[in-house]
């Protein structure tokens, strides 16, 4: 999985949604610097965090574990 396409789905994903980094990281119990560092490619999240995102963002898993696109 790449790392930066993956930070690159989930700020468009966020977007999409009128949210902002905030908002996200209290929809998932995380700190804003973690959802920062996922859209930014230094970090990836858990497969927990993954699958709390895919509910919060409203997008199938493939959305974000297509390195294709």
């Amino acid at each position: 999985m790449d790392a930066k396409k993956l930070g690159k789905k989930l700020k468009l994903a966020r977007i999409e949604l009128d949210m902002n980094q905030n908002q996200l990281a209290e929809a998932l119990h995380i700190q804003q610097k973690s959802i920062s560092r996922y859209e930014t490619g230094l970090a990836l999240p858990s497969l927990e965090t993954l699958e709390k995102l895919v509910f919060v963002l409203k997008k199938p898993y493939g959305y974000f574990l297509d390195d294709s696109k």
